[in-house]
């Protein structure tokens, strides 16, 4: 008899939960989904693949989002190849990236500046 007690309440408190679910009306403040991105950007005698990283982004609207990045890139270089974390101001305007993601050269203490645009991609 206890255990048909306490399987009435379970039922009846999963019962009126999922009731409030279903009417109460529905205002998501926080999504949580993966996004990514990749672009190309340019820069004098410079060019790069880059792929957007961790990023701290402000909504401001549905479609528009700015805010700042890392970029894990792979760069031509005078005529060179490497692989470089770079670091970007980044304004996103529904799919698309507006990037300008600056690298720091260790072996000249100089930083490589580039801009370019992305593409970015939703899984929800």
């Amino acid at each position: 008899m206890k255990k048909l007690k306490y399987l009435i309440i379970v039922l009846s408190l999963y019962g009126s939960t999922s009731w409030a679910q279903n009417t109460e009306e529905h205002h998501q403040k926080f999504d949580i989904g993966l996004e990514g991105m990749i672009g190309v950007s340019v820069g004098k005698d410079f060019y790069a693949f880059n792929v957007g990283g961790p990023s701290l982004m402000l909504r401001l609207h549905k479609n528009f989002k700015i805010g700042v990045g890392a970029f894990p890139s792979f760069y031509i270089l005078n005529g060179k190849t490497g692989a470089r974390l770079g670091v970007s101001p980044r304004i996103d305007y529904k799919d698309i990236a507006l990037i300008a993601p600056f690298y720091h050269r260790d072996s000249t203490n100089e930083w490589i500046w580039s801009v370019g645009i992305g593409y970015k991609f939703h899984k929800k």
